[in-house]
């Protein structure tokens, strides 16, 4: 059996008339949930649903995470996949500190320790 997947347009034709009913969706599987209806028998992954959400500029999307034990080492955003820019500060030696790292296409922030994305809400913007 083949899987039937959406286009990339009909995603984003899709989240356009969901904006229209909905100010606000508190979960990325929510989304996903609504989008399928609309949809009708096309399937689409969350992860890809969420980048195409972020690429075309219909949402804001709040992200809620967790600190992990981990430190920080990425160099790609777990969220959309873009780089992620690091911050540092002087010390009071001169030496540069890493304090912080920064996804400036979805808002996506961490420190030393990683954090980890939980849960995401999605903000449609207005018309």
């Amino acid at each position: 059996m083949k899987r039937n997947f959406a286009s990339q347009q009909e995603i984003v034709e899709a989240l356009s008339s969901i904006s229209k009913e909905h100010k606000v969706i508190s979960s990325q599987r929510r989304l996903k949930e609504l989008l399928s209806k609309l949809l009708r028998g096309k399937s689409v992954g969350e992860r890809r649903l969420r980048k195409i959400a972020i690429d075309s500029g219909i949402v804001n999307l709040k992200i809620l995470t967790r600190e992990s034990r981990d430190i920080f080492n990425l160099d790609r955003c777990p969220v959309c996949d873009n780089r992620i820019e690091v911050i540092g500060r002087k010390d009071i030696w001169g030496e540069i500190t890493k304090t912080e790292f920064i996804c400036r296409k979805c808002g996506y922030r961490s420190g030393i320790k990683r954090r980890i994305p939980t849960k995401y809400v999605f903000y449609f913007k207005r018309h």
